[in-house]
């Protein structure tokens, strides 16, 4: 939970000021999307229903739901034993974030993002 609120506080402080909000509202809004598909998907695999695919959660996680997966792996308890599953859940983590930092650099041109330097 702790690493969800100090992403979004994160964001909040490194997202240029018009755009801060988008940014903040698309991860909260991914992340609630993410966390209803992985209580779906748990509640599938103990009642034997339709499943979710791997590759479904992964695609919102790498589109921004990574907070609301992280936080539903430890409510639910699910997908926190498949290591295979776990190994693309945190490339898709560094994907994300690695792909935010380019447009907050972009952004920037390089120079401060609301006072904040960046070391690229």
């Amino acid at each position: 939970m702790l690493v969800v609120v100090v992403f979004f506080v994160g964001l909040a402080i490194l997202a240029p000021a018009p755009e801060w909000r988008w940014f903040v509202g698309f991860y909260a809004l991914m992340s609630a999307l993410s966390l209803s598909m992985y209580g779906l998907d748990k509640r599938a695999s103990t009642r034997a229903g339709w499943r979710t695919s791997e590759a479904r959660l992964h695609l919102v996680e790498l589109l921004g739901g990574w907070p609301g997966a992280l936080l539903a792996q430890r409510v639910f308890r699910h997908k926190t034993r498949k290591t295979s599953f776990q190994v693309m859940f945190y490339a898709a983590v560094a994907a994300n974030l690695a792909a935010l930092a380019w447009i907050l650099y972009a952004d920037s041109r390089g120079a401060r993002v609301t006072g904040v330097v960046l070391p690229f």
